[in-house]
């Protein structure tokens, strides 16, 4: 494989030539089962040897930026930088969303160099034709980035002590292995028990089970009715789908699907208004 991308890399050196814009691959697209298990890194070390993390499956931690609108984003930690873009089927609003805010990203690691090509195909594409090519070093971009497939926010230098992270119910559904027992916090829409047939009926595990969606996204809340200090919500009546909620608890696995077990649920504000909160 060397020998054949050196190969290219020599027919490349005569004449480069321009590609159009990529398109994802057609297929399903592995969410990171094909480079290992994840492992815990720091910003630090990739920036120290980026040439050597090419290929990795990492998990690291820093502030979110918005480096290029809807295309590139940046996570740091003091003097380290990655560049972060995200993996085919990937939604730029989950990025958006977390900008400056401290985040766990998931997925995996390519140093940023000189573009090469072979005839017309970018060799991005030949090294790792599951994931999206990176873009030419310069314009002020680290030498590092990082292909996401999961994000969510977390407890941060100088940010509230450990609780629920925050996590984005895409996101959970993306990785739904990832997250099992985790303590998370989602946010969405009060959907009663199925009543616009959100989920398939027959993933209802228990008859107080109700549904928290989020954009296109929805998941099973069980173990805690939606009702607190002053409020409560009637899971058959779609009058009370109007309603927000944030639920704390952690993710849970049962044949293939995801449910959150909450632990606390709070009624909040559509988060696009305001943070007030109701216990």
């Amino acid at each position: 494989m060397h020998r054949l991308l050196a190969a290219f890399a020599l027919a490349a050196s005569a004449a480069q030539v321009p590609v159009p814009a990529p398109q994802a691959p057609t297929g399903p697209r592995p969410q990171g089962g094909n480079y290992g298990e994840a492992q815990g890194t720091s910003l630090d070390g990739l920036n120290l040897a980026p040439e050597s993390c090419e290929g990795d499956h990492v998990i690291v931690k820093g502030r979110l930026d918005l480096l290029e609108p809807g295309t590139y984003w940046l996570l740091s930690d003091g003097n380290a930088r990655a560049l972060l873009l995200g993996a085919y089927g990937t939604d730029s609003r989950e990025f958006d969303r977390m900008v400056g805010t401290w985040v766990e990203v998931r997925g995996i690691c390519r140093p940023i160099k000189r573009k090469e090509y072979v005839y017309d195909k970018d060799v991005d594409l030949l090294k790792f034709p599951d994931l999206p090519p990176l873009p030419a070093p310069g314009g002020g971009r680290p030498n590092v980035s990082i292909t996401v497939f999961s994000l969510f926010d977390v407890a941060g230098p100088g940010r509230a002590g450990p609780g629920a992270a925050t996590a984005i119910i895409a996101t959970v559904l993306n990785d739904p292995p990832a997250f099992v027992g985790v303590s998370v916090r989602l946010v969405g829409l009060f959907r009663g028990r199925n009543l616009f047939g959100d989920l398939p009926a027959e993933s209802q595990r228990n008859a107080s089970d109700w549904v928290l969606k989020e954009g296109e996204n929805a998941l099973w809340v069980t173990g805690k009715a939606p009702k607190g200090k002053g409020w409560s919500l009637d899971p058959s009546y779609k009058g009370d789908a109007v309603r927000w909620l944030a639920v704390e608890g952690k993710v849970e696995v049962v044949s293939g699907v995801a449910y959150l077990r909450a632990s606390k649920v709070i009624l909040t504000r559509d988060p696009r208004t305001g943070p007030a909160e109701s216990h």
